[in-house]
C-alpha cells in the first residue's frame, strides 16, 4: 500500500540510493525523484532504477513532495532543508538520514521556524556499509535494521507516526527516542568502532600490511568508510565521541595494565566479559551491524 504520492530525495548516494530501492520495491510511494549535485552520480542512480525521475534542482525535485528526504552529508543537512522548505507544498514532511542528531534537529527546528506548514521529523536509519556511491545501493539494505527516530516538544504527531511507519515499511526496525539520547547511543555503537577501526588501520606501518589477515581485515573493515562523510560526523558529534573514548581508554589501559603485570586471571576475565558482551549480537543474529 503506498503510503506517499511523491517522495523526494536530495543525495542519492549508498543510504539515498537504498531508500529509493527500497521504496519501489516495497511500493511505498507512487513516484521517487532524486535530487543530485553531479551529473554523473544521476546518470547512475537512474541506471540503477534507484529513482523514477533526477534532477538537479532542489525547486523541481521536491515541488508537490509528500515527503522529502535528506540524505547528504551531516554538516549540510540543516541547509538542505532549509532550502527545501521554501519550495516544499504545505503540509510536506521532511526527514534525514544523519548520523548525528541533537546537533541536526536543533539546527533545522530553528531554521524551519517561519514554515509552520512544513514539518520536520529526525531519522537515522542504521544501516550501511564501508562502500560510497549509489552503484552500491541495496533494496534490503534496510531489513530488520535500527532505525531511529527522533521526538522533540516541536515534533508534529501526525508526521511522527507516518515516517515511522515509513521506515517500518522499508523493514527498518524502528524505535522513537530523543535527539540527545539517540547521540549518546550512537556515539558508542557506532562513532567509537569507527574512531578505533581508523586509528588502527592508520597505526599500522604500510610494509607490515602484506601480513594482515582476516582479524585486521575484519577489524579495520569500516576504515574503508569516506573519509568526508565520518569527518563531518565526528565533528558534530565531538562531544559525545570524546565520552565515548574516555569510556574505551578506560577498559583497554585496564586490560593492558593487567596484561603488563602478568596477571593470567585478570586479563581472562577482561576478554571473558567483551566476548560475553560480543556474543550477544551473535545470538541476536544481528552479524550485520
Amino acid at each position: 500500500m503506498r503510503q506517499f504520492k511523491k517522495i523526494a530525495i536530495i543525495g542519492v548516494g549508498l543510504i539515498g540510493g537504498s531508500i529509493g530501492l527500497a521504496i519501489k520495491k516495497k511500493s511505498a510511494a507512487d513516484e521517487v525523484v532524486g535530487v543530485f549535485r553531479h551529473e554523473g552520480t544521476l546518470r547512475k542512480a537512474l541506471k540503477c532504477d534507484a529513482v523514477d525521475k533526477a534532477t538537479m534542482h532542489i525547486e523541481g525535485g521536491v515541488n508537490k513532495a509528500d515527503l522529502i528526504i535528506v540524505a547528504s552529508p551531516v554538516h549540510s543537512i540543516p541547509e538542505i532543508i532549509k532550502a527545501a522548505a521554501k519550495y516544499a507544498k504545505k503540509g510536506a514532511i521532511i526527514t534525514d538520514a544523519g548520523s548525528t542528531k541533537a546537533w541536526i534537529v536543533s539546527s533545522v527546528e530553528k531554521g524551519l521556524a517561519k514554515f509552520r506548514k512544513i514539518h520536520f521529523v529526525g531519522s537515522h536509519p542504521m544501516a550501511g556499509s564501508e562502500h560510497a556511491g549509489v552503484e552500491f545501493a541495496r533494496a534490503d539494505l534496510f531489513e530488520k535494521a535500527p532505525c531511529i527516530v527522533t521526538k522533540t516538544p516541536a515534533t508534529n504527531m501526525a508526521s511522527l507516526k507516518r515516517v515511522t511507519k515509513f521506515w517500518d515499511s522499508l523493514g527498518a526496525i524502528v524505535k522513537i527516542m530523543s535527539p540527545a539520547s539517540h547521540d549518546k547511543s550512537v556515539y558508542l555503537i557506532s562513532h567509537l568502532p569507527h574512531i578505533v577501526a581508523f586509528s588502527l588501520a592508520g597505526s599500522v606501518p604500510l610494509r607490515e600490511l602484506q601480513y594482515a589477515a582476516e582479524g585486521f581485515k575484519d577489524t579495520t573493515r569500516v576504515a574503508s568508510s569516506d573519509p568526508e562523510l565520518w569527518a563531518d560526523i565526528f565533528l558534530t558529534n565531538r562531544r559525545e565521541i570524546s565520552k565515548a573514548v574516555r569510556l574505551f581508554e578506560k577498559y583497554y589501559k585496564d586490560m593492558l595494565k593487567a596484561i603488563s603485570r602478568g596477571d593470567y586471571k585478570k586479563t581472562v576475565n577482561f576478554l571473558k566479559k567483551a566476548k560475553s558482551k560480543r556474543d550477544i549480537l551473535s545470538l541476536n543474529g544481528k552479524e550485520s551491524l
